[in-house]
């Protein structure tokens, strides 16, 4: 993925409850006091900060998802905190929350980042890992 910063795959496994429309919801619950622009459209969720910083996050549905989880399946035993996962679930996902934002050579929206992906581990059976 070219998407460098911050960036994460969040497998979306057959049992789970994932929507993008309700983690767009989660968002805008989490961030009310801070009240950036959080806008869904065509499957990604895009987060605006004042300054113009972004947040992307995409719900992927191609063919290449599963493909890709096979082959993480067979090459990583740990997800993005470093914890076991079941391999099974991962190899039937078929989805994926894309995540990743702007360029942040000073980590500004380091801790965004994580409190982003605290918001997606509220949905069950979510397998989440860090792009390289």
């Amino acid at each position: 993925m070219a998407n460098t910063f911050y960036s994460y795959s969040a497998y979306i496994t057959p049992s789970s409850n994932a929507d993008i429309t309700v983690l767009k919801d989660y968002l805008e619950d989490f961030y009310q006091e801070e009240n950036p622009e959080i806008l869904l459209s065509n499957n990604e969720i895009k987060i605006t900060f004042d300054d113009e910083y972004n947040f992307y996050i995409y719900l992927a549905t191609e063919e290449h998802v599963n493909q890709e989880a096979l082959e993480i399946a067979d090459d990583l035993e740990t997800d993005f905190n470093e914890n076991l996962y079941d391999k099974e679930k991962l190899k039937a996902s078929k989805k994926r929350f894309e995540m990743w934002g702007d360029p942040d050579f000073d980590m500004d929206y380091f801790n965004d980042s994580l409190f982003i992906i605290e918001q997606i581990e509220k949905f069950n059976d979510i397998i989440i890992f860090q792009n390289m």
